[in-house]
């Protein structure tokens, strides 16, 4: 069976098409690219060595590519004085577009049992939790529920995915996606005269 041959564009629809299209796809393109999210990345402190180096290293790639990365503890001049530690986390994570989550310490597993049932944050979460504790409470629990909801759980190989980019790799993809959803929204909210600020 014999291909189809396209019909070609006229030099008018070429002409069109380099002028106009095309370089007006190409900005969009670059506007999806550089819509900027807030990211939270939750995770071990500088005790846990590598796995510390691994947070630190997707907090600085995010920051690399426009996005306003943090880790909780680089917003303490900003938080209240007074409050507990979950209250302040709460706010910050109701404020961000995105939460990392290394599941790799006592601390951000506590951090995600406490916001696993909150449906203005639970969503927001990109959890990596090592495969080896995929028979624990955490996992079987809280995260698993999660998982169903909005596959936002993955887990990882320590030490070949921490040594590797696989984790980086994940979150730039879910970043990807999250820049085109934001980009989309703000252009709505614009078409309605209404401000996309908050989302």
């Amino acid at each position: 069976m014999s291909s189809v041959q396209p019909v070609q564009l006229s030099p008018r629809a070429r002409a069109y098409f380099e002028q106009n299209f095309k370089p007006q796809y190409e900005q969009l393109q670059r506007a999806v690219r550089q819509t900027p999210l807030a990211i939270l990345v939750w995770g071990p402190g500088a005790s846990a060595g590598d796995l510390y180096q691994k947070r630190a290293q997707i907090r600085d790639e995010l920051r690399r590519r426009g996005h306003a990365a943090f880790f909780s503890e680089d917003l303490a001049a900003l938080s209240p004085a007074t409050g507990s530690q979950k209250g302040i986390e709460f706010l910050q994570a109701q404020a961000a577009d995105l939460i990392v989550v290394m599941q790799a310490s006592y601390g951000s597993v506590a951090e995600v049992h406490d916001f696993a049932e909150h449906r203005v944050i639970n969503f927001k979460m990109l959890i990596f939790i090592d495969e080896r504790a995929t028979d624990g409470y955490s996992y079987r629990g809280a995260l698993q529920e999660l998982k169903t909801l909005y596959n936002n759980v993955e887990t990882y190989r320590y030490p070949d995915d921490i040594t590797q980019c696989h984790l980086l790799t994940k979150v730039l993809a879910k970043v990807d996606v999250l820049q085109a959803v934001k980009y989309r929204v703000m252009q709505n909210a614009a078409s309605w005269g209404l401000s996309a600020g908050g989302a």
